[in-house]
């Protein structure tokens, strides 16, 4: 009971924090509910979501491109967490295999894979897509991300996702965002809520 009213508590004091959801800088820390982490790029970023619940969204429009930085913490399995990350990484694609992908969305790749770099449970993604969502130019734009699902550090039976990705127009430059991701993911600080 305690634990529920702690966090309760730290919700009500987050989403009171004083924070420029406007003008997010390059490198500047962002802290979540039991997490903070480190807006990566040259550009300056804006709070989609931010203070009011378990997750936090990020974005960045530019000329040519959209980034989304999508941070979140989930719970974990019931039984309790994840014994090996192999369990975490067949449960993960099993999901994968059965999730529907919104209208308009069409996934071309994705692949995903254990990365012990971040911690002992974690499960890293990469996916491509085209989107014609909201669409005023002829065909569709492209959607590059990266994600990493792991075991938050100091809550039991929590996993943290964070996901970046790039939208951009099919004739635009390419660029690669796994440094962007990496930076993101090395960036990743846990805290607890007691």
């Amino acid at each position: 009971m305690f634990r529920i009213a702690l966090f309760c508590g730290f919700l009500l004091l987050s989403s009171c924090a004083s924070f420029d959801k406007t003008n997010i800088s390059p490198g500047q820390r962002v802290d979540g509910l039991g997490f903070s982490f480190e807006a990566p790029t040259e550009h300056a970023w804006f709070a989609a979501e931010y203070g009011t619940s378990n997750r936090i969204k990020l974005i960045q429009l530019n000329d040519d491109d959209r980034y989304t930085i999508l941070v979140s913490l989930n719970r974990g399995p019931r039984r309790g967490m994840y014994q090996t990350a192999e369990a975490h990484l067949q449960v993960f694609q099993r999901h994968k295999q059965i999730e529907v992908q919104p209208p308009g969305y069409f996934l071309l790749d994705h692949q995903e894979w254990i990365d012990q770099q971040y911690g002992h449970l974690c499960i890293r993604y990469s996916a491509k897509g085209k989107d014609w969502r909201g669409r005023s130019k002829q065909g569709p734009a492209l959607i590059d991300t990266i994600g990493l699902t792991c075991e938050h550090g100091t809550l039991p039976n929590v996993l943290i996702s964070v996901e970046l990705s790039r939208r951009f127009e099919a004739e635009g430059p390419t660029i690669d965002i796994r440094p962007y991701a990496d930076a993101l993911f090395s960036s990743l600080e846990y805290q607890s809520l007691d």
